[in-house]
């Protein structure tokens, strides 16, 4: 979703919402795909304001905040 790249699975990670709000791996619904590890292609795709897009839902700063912590520390 960020770098557009395309890849296996097993080189992307899935993004999708859940009940407690963004989810990492696999899950049910709507879900975009980063590449795994990729802090670059994560930044990109909140810059260009792909994740509310690619997941249809408004997607709050705070969430990305919260998973931008989780993957990268």
């Amino acid at each position: 979703m960020g770098c557009r790249r395309r890849a296996g699975t097993a080189r992307l990670l899935r993004v999708s919402w859940g009940p407690d709000g963004l989810v990492v791996g696999p899950g049910i619904g709507r879900g975009a795909w980063l590449c795994a590890g990729s802090q670059r292609c994560f930044d990109l795709a909140v810059r260009t304001g792909r994740f509310p897009r690619a997941l249809r839902a408004e997607v709050a700063g705070a969430e990305l905040d919260a998973l931008r912590t989780r993957l990268f520390g």
